[in-house]
């Protein structure tokens, strides 16, 4: 077997859509929800994104968690998918990276922790992420990572644009995969994506898929979010959109949800904790991430219990006032 590749996310909408970046380049990505799908599950050169449920645990339950997913896989070239504004046990999950990499013998000799994504706004300057051009709160990256175990080199680059992170990705590769832990967004993604050739099958197969798709009969808009662009989002829904608003401290969050997608055969989900828990109801246990509406925004295709269907996923604070529309209406139309 080639060389493989792992991405390791710690919500689901990080998952799908650092996938899609990677299908820009031609990939073939499959998210897996439960963490059972390996290599000998997918075609050749198929790259498995694993969603760990890891940003609310505690630290020692994200680490172990981390550790035990890199060891089922032991990929070749590994990617820390990492929230773009610092959410999540983002210091445990890279320590245990690099920990389960060494005792695979395979330790990095460099760690690039590039969380930007600048097509979103999400920019790294003197190692404090912006959004929008106003400063995060809280630790910088450099702070974060201070002291990290590593024989690796550590590096934290400067990212304001696209042309940044390309520079940034190009100077990190080494001359053979598994040289780099990569640390960092979607935007990452689609550079370390395009840096990485793309199997000739899995090519042609994506863009089969794509050409293929098909109009949704019934789209449904699931928000759980409470960030104030989802809540911007769904005010701007055209007044005929299926639309279930929800609030996540609901304790009938699961049943409305469960209730607002039956006989759905498109949904948009935002929220990672959201879009969650709407394919675990519906016992969706993978999906087969096919491309992005926009960037930031994937869309894939799975099976449950109900049968197939077609997944938006836009994490809470992505996207303009009409993202959601553009996500329905995507859904809507071949």
């Amino acid at each position: 077997m080639g060389a493989s590749i792992l991405v390791i996310a710690d919500d689901l909408t990080g998952a799908a859509d650092s996938a899609a970046a990677l299908t820009s380049s031609g990939h073939h990505c499959v998210v897996s929800l439960d963490g059972l799908i390996t290599r000998r599950d997918t075609p050749p050169d198929t790259i498995v994104v694993i969603d760990t449920e890891s940003r609310d645990m505690r630290a020692a339950d994200a680490f172990a968690t981390t550790a035990a997913a890199i060891t089922r896989h032991s990929p070749t070239e590994l990617f820390i998918k990492i929230d773009s504004t610092l959410r999540g046990n983002i210091r445990a999950t890279v320590e245990a990276a690099l920990s389960t990499l060494s005792a695979l013998t395979r330790e990095p000799d460099r760690i690039l922790i590039c969380p930007a994504f600048p097509q979103l706004g999400r920019t790294v300057v003197n190692g404090r992420v912006h959004v929008h051009g106003v400063p995060l709160d809280g630790a910088d990256l450099c702070e974060l990572f201070d002291g990290l175990r590593t024989e690796g080199r550590v590096e934290i680059p400067d990212v304001q644009t696209d042309h940044d992170l390309a520079i940034a990705v190009g100077s990190a590769l080494g001359p053979a995969l598994g040289n780099t832990l990569w640390v960092g967004s979607a935007g990452l993604a689609r550079h370390v994506g395009a840096s990485i050739a793309a199997n000739d099958a899995a090519r042609r197969d994506g863009e089969t898929i794509a050409a293929a798709r098909r109009p949704c009969s019934r789209v449904v808009v699931i928000a759980g979010s409470q960030h104030p662009s989802t809540l911007e989002q769904i005010a701007a829904l055209d007044p005929s959109t299926n639309i279930a608003a929800l609030h996540p401290l609901d304790p009938q969050f699961s049943a409305r949800a469960e209730q607002a997608a039956r006989g759905a055969d498109g949904l948009v989900l935002t929220g990672g904790a959201t879009a969650r828990i709407v394919l675990d109801l519906l016992e969706v246990r993978s999906l087969d991430v096919r491309g992005e509406v926009e960037p930031g925004i994937a869309w894939s295709t799975g099976r449950g219990r109900s049968g197939d269907i077609t997944v938006v996923t836009k994490a809470g604070g992505f996207g303009d006032t009409l993202a959601l529309q553009r996500a329905a209406d995507f859904l809507s139309r071949s």
